[in-house]
């Protein structure tokens, strides 16, 4: 299969089933979790359908990563590698708080810029003693737009994986958001990587991280809200694909992915 075709497949990939096919099986899942009763009795509809979409992700992420190793004739130990390496877990587990501090910074300084172009009018003439009400106005505003912001970004699909962990046991939680983690990892630096490694790091690194990145607004609220899963997933694109190319075991990674997500959404 030529290297055009092999991308073409993985961008297939993201559009039908990330996007369109996940649009689909959350409307079911939502409509079934209204008329069932599986769960706690306190769960209400909205928890249910959440907790019923992180797990219908998590199984369908499953059958995709499947059918990607069977068309792309990558072999199963891709799922193993690095588990027999209790130091490259370690040192994942070190990455995630690596990249969560990158992308928390990146954020916060977009936000500030933001913030900063959007009150810039209020600093013209005028002096008096009015100034320091004005000043203390603008940074009460500024403190309630950042507080905003970040109360956008735990909306979308996020919302799942936030409450998974407030209504079932961390282990069942942890649980399903390992699956959809480990799932990406395999899709977007096990599966495409290795797949285009012929092609070079120029069109394999390049394809892994904008497919990644795009995947990360799909079903986000607002694009104040997506930001911060597009930083995220910029930064982690970036840092996993080299760290894959230089050395190809998804489990490091799996580990880092889950250690930068729940610390991101606790």
């Amino acid at each position: 299969m030529s290297t055009a075709l092999r991308v073409l497949v993985l961008v297939t990939v993201v559009i039908v089933y990330y996007w369109l096919g996940k649009a689909l099986l959350f409307r079911a899942v939502r409509r079934l979790a209204a008329v069932t009763r599986v769960g706690p009795a306190r769960w209400g509809t909205a928890q249910r359908g959440d907790v019923f979409e992180l797990a219908a992700a998590g199984a369908s992420h499953v059958v995709v990563v499947a059918v990607l190793l069977a068309v792309s004739g990558i072999g199963p130990g891709i799922l193993v590698g690095g588990l027999g390496r209790p130091e490259l877990l370690a040192l994942g587990a070190l990455l995630g708080v690596g990249e969560l501090a990158i992308g928390s910074l990146l954020c916060r300084a977009l936000i500030e810029v933001r913030l900063a172009g959007g009150g810039g009018g209020g600093r013209g003439g005028g002096g008096g003693g009015g100034g320091g009400s004005v000043r203390s106005r603008a940074r009460e505003d500024h403190g309630m737009s950042l507080r905003s912001w970040l109360g956008r970004s735990r909306g979308g699909w996020i919302r799942h994986h936030l409450t998974a962990l407030k209504v079932l046991p961390l282990w069942a939680a942890l649980g399903l958001t390992g699956v959809q983690v480990a799932s990406e990892e395999l899709v977007f630096r096990g599966i495409a990587l290795t797949w285009l490694r012929d092609a070079g790091p120029a069109v394999a690194l390049t394809t892994s991280i904008v497919l990644f990145v795009v995947m990360q607004a799909f079903f986000m609220s607002s694009w104040r809200g997506a930001m911060f899963p597009v930083v995220g997933g910029v930064v982690m694109g970036v840092v996993h694909g080299l760290v894959f190319w230089a050395v190809p075991d998804v489990a490091p990674l799996v580990v880092a992915h889950v250690v930068f997500f729940v610390f991101a959404v606790i």
